[in-house]
């Protein structure tokens, strides 16, 4: 549904995965739909997105349109019987996710966000780390993920740049790094912290925040449009660290690997399977919905990580400390 960039590696992935097939593309832009179909070997054109959503043959809808639009197509297609793989962020407010997720739980259809980078078995590996023991008791995410605009870029031509439609390092950038931090820690923070570069109501360039999740565990992250491009995080606990330097996507595919350090400062480097990120994400929804697996619990870190933003974005602008009610995934 739509023809954004990040479509130019989930059709190859919906390729490759032998329980997908990919039936139609739907444009608002003939001409565009017509390019796409035939760069990404798409066998059929439909006029709109409600005509997308009125055919039989289709299963499921992958949505990687504009934030704003999120919740009004998330909710069209299951109310159609539509399973839904929605990009992130998935709204513009809590209350639209909620929406989002209640919908398709009643529709009794799959929902997932298009994280990949939790599908990868990288992250499974991270997750035995953290689970093992061996960094003792967690106390510390530290992240960054960033990446610069060229300067040519204009607010009306990306809507990454616009506010008003879910734009701003925030909510395209900061959310990995938020998702990151309820992945290790299983829980919402109790308090935050944010800061953002320009003030607000403009979309912010650059965000800083703080998660404050109990009196030993807490995590710090900043995302920025306005510097090289960064995608580290650390886990750091009482007995040892763990490092990757580009946890939301492999700098290089043929190179997953990651570092565990302990209290000496000694370094193992803990490699990991190859695959495409993009592709296991498939993969796995696939799998759900062939299975018929509805998880009752479907896009509840996807409604914390938008929780916790929401709630950075009113500290940033309210210049003061936020609290929320801690609940555990």
């Amino acid at each position: 549904m739509g023809t954004a960039r990040i479509t130019r590696r989930v059709a190859p992935a919906i390729h490759r995965v032998e329980s997908a097939e990919l039936v139609a593309i739907a444009s608002r832009s003939r001409e565009k739909a017509e390019n796409w179909a035939a760069t990404y070997d798409c066998p059929q054109i439909v006029d709109s997105y409600n005509a997308l959503l009125e055919r039989d043959d289709i299963d499921a809808v992958y949505i990687p349109l504009p934030p704003h639009l999120h919740a009004e197509w998330t909710i069209k297609a299951a109310q159609a019987g539509k399973h839904v793989l929605c990009e992130k962020p998935l709204g513009l407010t809590v209350d639209d996710v909620e929406r989002m997720l209640t919908v398709c739980r009643n529709a009794k259809v799959c929902f997932d966000e298009g994280v990949m980078w939790y599908h990868h078995p990288r992250a499974a590996k991270m997750q035995s780390v953290i689970a093992s023991g061996r960094l003792g008791q967690i106390r510390r995410v530290t992240s960054a993920f960033s990446f610069p605009w060229q300067s040519t870029v204009k607010p009306e031509d990306e809507y990454r740049l616009r506010a008003e439609d879910g734009g701003g390092s925030l909510m395209d950038l900061g959310w990995y790094c938020i998702g990151a931090s309820l992945w290790v820690f299983g829980s919402l923070p109790e308090s935050v912290l944010g800061r953002q570069t320009p003030a607000a109501p403009e979309a912010d360039e650059s965000f800083s925040g703080w998660l404050h999740f109990s009196e030993h565990q807490e995590a710090f992250f900043d995302c920025s449009r306005a510097m090289t491009s960064r995608r580290w995080i650390e886990i750091a606990g009482t007995e040892g660290s763990l490092v990757c330097d580009d946890f939301t996507r492999p700098w290089k595919e043929d190179k997953c690997r990651f570092w565990v350090h302990d209290a000496q400062g000694n370094a193992e480097v803990v490699e990991s399977a190859t695959d495409n990120q993009e592709t296991c994400m498939i993969e796995n929804f696939s799998r759900r919905v062939l299975s018929g697996e509805i998880d009752s619990e479907q896009g509840q870190r996807a409604l914390q990580t938008q929780r916790v933003v929401e709630a950075l974005r009113r500290s940033a602008q309210d210049q003061q400390l936020v609290r929320l009610h801690p609940q555990t995934r």
